[in-house]
């Protein structure tokens, strides 16, 4: 296993933001009940609330990959961070259903921006043989996260109202955001000349110097876009955006990836949005235990196994970028089994020690999958790609699975059965995923035979001294 080496602050910083963003997103399923109860609302209009957020991220989320390819990526996610406090704050003056659909739907714009910048940054600050652990550190946040504001939106809620809940939620984006500010802005492909290096020396190009690097799509203040016209800007954006998006949808590796992922996250995704009201109705717990349970199971069993999981992505990498691929069916199979199974379980404790370890199989594949997609898009379109993946995962999994869900379970007066009816696609979703072993070597392969063809280019047409 590759020895660590590199400057820790930028995977801290930019966990920090991904914890944030996902207590955020969370704090709404621990209110779930008293928003019930408040405005008297059915499952389906419960599962609106989820497909609020997620719809306008799905709406927002190219664009801020496009942008990310071109303009400062820290300096984005930093003002990103600022606003959240007042957008958290709109939830918590809505009067009506509709209201607060709206204010949800207007917090989707956040993640939408922040997560192609984090992973296109992490991308370029850390080699290939590291960012199985490094996607880890990072899911860990998302995970912990998760289980936090689950919990407080619950423990808030049922002491002081869920108002409280969303106001307390926005105040440590401001402090994460001075450090997002301060953070380094590195070259696009930094990460991978570090671990090109012997492929490099084995075709006998004298190594890539640090002035040497694969540079930005445009430089890092948005000079690509300086002194355009706000109608040349849009016009300019919507030529690049068509261009990059058939580019990746043109890499095999990514077609595989993001049909596996859409089916996938669409259970995965419904089936935890709805996980503590499942409890509250069929577990014999009251709603602050409930609450309590999923937030341990999201938690814990999605920090080990991510930490687990990241490690074991960078341990089969050694072998070639095929063995992520197939960790990552596995832990999807067995997922999609165990929590099968946790249905069908009348005892209680069975129940939850078999979705602890379902939730915990899931997690390690996260860390894998972010690896072997970063691996076979080239540097300057990595925010695009971050955001295809967002696009489609949402599109077809988050934002679809908790109104769908929630409509099922009215239709059939039983939320166990439509967990049933939903959870069996993620099986075919693994097996799709899988096919990507087959296509991933070649693909990866292809991405640094371009940065050696590009570093012999650059040093054959610099003058000589």
């Amino acid at each position: 296993m590759a020895k660590w080496g590199y400057a820790k602050k930028p995977l801290y910083v930019l966990s920090a933001v991904a914890l944030i963003d996902q207590i955020d997103v969370s704090i709404l399923r621990g209110v779930l009940p008293l928003l019930e109860k408040e405005f008297d609302l059915n499952d389906f209009q419960l599962g609106l609330l989820g497909f609020a957020f997620v719809f306008v991220n799905a709406i927002a989320t190219i664009p801020a990959g496009w942008f990310a390819d071109r303009h400062s990526r820290t300096k984005i996610i930093g003002w990103t961070l600022l606003s959240w406090s007042g957008l958290s704050a709109l939830s918590a003056a809505a009067v009506n259903f509709p209201s607060l659909f709206a204010a949800r739907a207007a917090l989707g714009i956040g993640q939408a921006v922040d997560d192609p910048c984090s992973t296109s940054l992490l991308t370029d600050y850390y080699p290939p043989n590291l960012r199985g652990r490094v996607f880890s550190f990072q899911q860990i946040s998302v995970f912990l996260g998760g289980g936090l504001g689950l919990a407080l939106g619950a423990f808030v809620g049922e002491q002081l109202g869920w108002r409280w809940a969303f106001l307390l939620v926005g105040m440590p984006g401001s402090i994460v955001a001075f450090f997002c500010f301060r953070l380094r802005e590195p070259r696009r492909g930094e990460g991978d000349e570090a671990g090109i290096t012997e492929h490099v020396a084995a075709a006998s190009v004298a190594p890539i110097e640090p002035d040497q690097g694969l540079a930005p799509a445009a430089a890092a203040d948005g000079g690509e876009t300086a002194g355009m016209s706000l109608k040349e800007f849009w016009a300019e954006a919507k030529s690049s955006l068509v261009s990059e998006m058939k580019m990746i949808f043109g890499i095999r590796t990514m077609r595989y990836i993001l049909i596996g992922v859409g089916i996938l996250l669409f259970t995965v995704s419904g089936v935890g949005y709805w996980l503590t009201v499942y409890h509250d109705r069929y577990s014999d717990l009251t709603y602050t235990q409930a609450a309590a349970v999923t937030a341990i199971t999201l938690a814990i069993a999605g920090i080990i196994g991510t930490l687990y999981g990241g490690q074991a992505a960078d341990r089969v990498y050694g072998s070639g970028p095929a063995g992520r691929i197939r960790l990552v069916s596995n832990a999807i199979f067995a997922c999609a089994v165990l929590f099968l199974i946790s249905f069908l379980q009348p005892i209680v404790p069975v129940r939850i020690g078999l979705q602890f370890l379902g939730v915990l199989a899931i997690s390690m594949a996260f860390p894998a999958l972010r690896a072997s997609m970063m691996d076979v898009v080239p540097a300057e379109s990595r925010g695009v790609s971050a955001s295809a993946f967002a696009l489609t995962s949402t599109v077809f999994g988050t934002a679809l699975a908790p109104p769908l869900i929630g409509l099922l379970s009215d239709l059939i007066d039983s939320l166990v059965g439509a967990f049933y009816l939903v959870t069996p696609p993620i099986i075919i979703g693994s097996f799709i995923l899988r096919r990507a072993q087959h296509t991933i070597a070649e693909d990866a392969q292809a991405i640094i035979t371009k940065m050696i063809e590009r570093q012999q280019a650059s040093a054959g047409s610099t003058p000589p001294a």
